[in-house]
């Protein structure tokens, strides 16, 4: 009784996981899917570019990762669609939410030490995209990009 009870934890326990993706899952998913378009933006490129950036903010960004599936097939588009529907990571919270006809956004945030460490936006339809956000970001700058001011 005690095995067919340990099997059964071990098989829900394995049904739950699957049903959980994260944002690495995702990504490392479909880098790799034809037509489509990556950017990576590490801490070097972003030091090197320093320079040119209007300096508004105390806020730095030290990372972007930029998965663009617009130019894939239907198919892959519809399993990805389908990967940013069921994502589910405990590190983020959802902060906005948008359901258009022909388009879903997700914004979800990372705090740690009253600052956002990481943004990702998620868009879902005919045109899908994950674009992610890392460094340290003021919640001030997030409240004044909302009101339309810079």
């Amino acid at each position: 009784m005690k095995h067919i009870f340990t099997v059964l934890v071990c098989c829900i326990m394995t049904m739950t996981l699957h049903s959980q993706t994260t944002l690495n899952e995702i990504y490392r998913e479909f880098a790799h899917e034809s037509n489509v378009s990556k950017v990576n933006l590490n801490g070097v490129v972003m030091f090197f570019a320093k320079p040119f950036m209007e300096k508004q903010t105390e806020s730095k960004i030290s990372s972007i990762r930029v998965l663009s599936l617009e130019d894939c097939s239907d198919a892959v588009k519809q399993r990805f669609n389908n990967s940013l529907i069921h994502f589910n990571d405990d590190q983020y919270e959802l902060f906005i939410s948008s359901n258009e006809k022909d388009e879903k956004v997700r914004l979800f945030l990372k705090f740690k030490n009253n600052k956002i460490r990481e943004m990702v936006v998620m868009t879902m339809g005919d045109s899908p995209a994950l674009v992610q956000l890392k460094g340290k970001i003021n919640l001030s700058d997030i409240e004044n990009l909302r009101d339309g001011r810079k």
